[in-house]
């Protein structure tokens, strides 16, 4: 298989700045270091023609965005073996991607064009392996297998990324990328073969981890689940300012786009979510504090906006409610 990706940012013989615990490199293997602002990140490949093995080791000093350039479409299985985030893979003309967390595998379709992969401060080790769709047969994957109908999801449009649903990296998983690196690395001739029997183990561990023993993980459910843990902490936080202003940035996904994706599997905009929290929390607190003092705690600086938002959703003002509770108390 020949490299069709590439990170167009600067080579470099040595790294420069903090030195970073790199893996160590393989004699048979292509090395190559990259830096630029904030990052330091080594690829290290092997082809074996039919399957291009290959490692992607990063730092990265600081949220940032790195480029990515495909010379043509491509299959990849890809392993996030270490990522303190999730990994974003963006088509940079269009909106859709892929969205990799720590731990998890998934199989994706990259079409020919260029790309950012938006990374947060931390440590990354990526394992992938770019892979002939030949081998995804009909005699081996009937056509109600996950594999086959991903192979001809890039008949409907090919200039648009693809993903499987994400499975969990477990024993099976780590066993064999560590044969990766402690065999495949190492070039042998009667690795050509063995290589493809390790593909078909690949492909049948994620089909029994998401059909059988494990749930099916939607990336775009986890997103919705994600977006939803980070407004429940905003609400938990005293006297903070309750905006979903600051989410797009921190998931580095436009606001409409979470919008869609948080009320395609809850039935409610991130805004309604949000006030439902929020009243919840008002409920909690006009049992133990004034209704100025509720009113700060829920983000508002003026009391009679506070009660004009509670009046409006549990049909009472918040003294009239604050009135109720003491009754049922006495």
């Amino acid at each position: 298989m020949i490299k069709t990706y590439h990170f167009p940012i600067p080579q470099v013989a040595q790294f420069s700045g903090p030195m970073h615990n790199f893996l160590p490199q393989h004699p048979d293997a292509t090395t190559v270091r990259h830096e630029a602002e904030n990052i330091q990140l080594m690829e290290t490949y092997l082809d074996y023609h039919s399957v291009l093995l290959y490692r992607i080791e990063a730092y990265a000093e600081a949220d940032c965005i790195l480029p990515l350039k495909t010379e043509k479409s491509d299959f990849h299985l890809l392993y996030a073996f270490k990522s303190p985030s999730q990994i974003i893979i963006k088509n940079n003309k269009s909106e859709d991607h892929i969205q990799l967390p720590g731990g998890h595998g998934t199989y994706a379709y990259v079409p020919k064009g260029k790309f950012s992969v938006h990374l947060q401060y931390g440590h990354y080790l990526v394992y992938g392996l770019l892979i002939d769709v030949g081998f995804i047969r009909a005699n081996i994957f009937p056509s109600h297998s996950f594999l086959y109908e991903f192979r001809t999801a890039r008949l409907r449009d090919k200039k648009k990324l693809f993903q499987t649903p994400i499975w969990p990296i477990k024993e099976k998983t780590s066993y064999q990328i560590q044969r990766l690196e402690e065999i495949f690395f190492h070039y042998h001739s009667g690795h050509e073969a063995e290589i493809i029997k390790m593909l078909y183990i690949l492909f049948d561990i994620a089909k029994f981890k998401q059909f059988t023993s494990y749930e099916w993980l939607d990336p775009n459910e986890d997103l919705a689940k994600r977006v939803r843990g980070a407004i429940q902490d905003l609400v938990s936080q005293e006297f903070s300012n309750l905006s979903l202003s600051g989410l797009s940035e921190k998931f580095s996904i436009g606001h409409k786009r979470l919008i869609a994706v948080h009320k395609e599997y809850f039935k409610q905009t991130l805004q309604q979510y949000l006030h439902e929290l929020i009243i919840i929390k008002a409920k909690e607190k006009l049992a133990l504090y004034t209704v100025g003092e509720t009113a700060t705690y829920c983000g508002y600086s003026e009391v009679s906006s506070f009660s004009d938002f509670f009046f409006k959703r549990v049909g009472i003002r918040p003294s009239a409610y604050q009135q109720q509770i003491l009754t049922e108390k006495k």
